[in-house]
């Protein structure tokens, strides 16, 4: 099952656990070279990345076949493990981000390393892609929540459009009705809705499956239990 919420076991199971293993051996390649990495805006050198947070950037990757990419936009990603390590594949990644430092750092890292990767702040919320911008997969981890659901749905849609046929969407999402982010999915509804609005197919079995599961994820809302959510969608050609 692809289109889900938040299932520790799912990193345990193929093909996220293999992908979750390579996904480790990076982020401790990046500590061991002092190199910081940002989780939730934060940048740290950092030896782990917490298990929801890695069934994000797992699950995502895994199911959306991330490591065949040549072409990449990370929506919101700014200076993080998925951006970095889809670039030191060998990928050419694009990085949009409104936090003018994480920009920076992405930009550096790229420069450090010789990867193929660049950063702006470019708002995908009111502005538009380059008309040269083709992808072959767009990924997002836990953004969206973080603006109102008719931006997100405005910088969603103009990814969407720039996608090759074929190309892949991934995206999470803060899930439930108690989540604090003013964009969050509450309801598996509101997933089907924004699928449609989209324009896309679901990758494999259609329909976003909720567990139901609940779960202190946010240490600055101890109070408030939510989920994640993970969505994969396909441009047919």
């Amino acid at each position: 099952m692809i289109h889900k919420s938040l299932d520790l076991r799912d990193l345990r199971r193929e093909p996220v656990r293999g992908q979750a293993a390579r996904l480790r051996r990076f982020v401790w390649r990046m500590y061991f070279r002092g190199q910081a990495v940002a989780v939730n805006g934060v940048p740290h050198r950092r030896f782990y990345v917490r298990g929801p947070k890695m069934w994000e950037y797992a699950c995502g990757l895994a199911h959306a076949d991330a490591e065949a990419a040549a072409e990449v936009l990370d929506f919101g990603g700014g200076a993080t493990l998925p951006a970095y390590y889809l670039a030191a594949r060998g990928a050419r990644v694009r990085v949009l981000d409104i936090d003018a430092g994480l920009v920076d750092r992405t930009n550096r890292a790229a420069r450090r390393f010789g990867w193929r990767l660049e950063a702006s702040t470019l708002d995908l919320t009111r502005e538009e892609l380059p008309t040269d911008c083709s992808l072959d997969l767009v990924t997002s981890f836990c953004v969206i929540e973080h603006m109102s659901k008719e931006a997100h749905r405005a910088a969603l849609g103009r990814l969407a459009a720039a996608l090759r046929p074929g190309g892949r969407l991934v995206f999470s999402f803060e899930l439930g009705k108690d989540a604090p982010g003013e964009g969050a999915l509450r309801t598996p509804g509101e997933v089907h809705e924004l699928v449609e609005h989209l324009g896309l197919e679901w990758r494999g079995e259609p329909g976003f499956h909720d567990d139901g599961q609940r779960f202190m994820l946010d240490l600055r809302t101890p109070d408030r239990r939510f989920s994640f959510g993970l969505v994969c969608l396909e441009k047919r050609g």
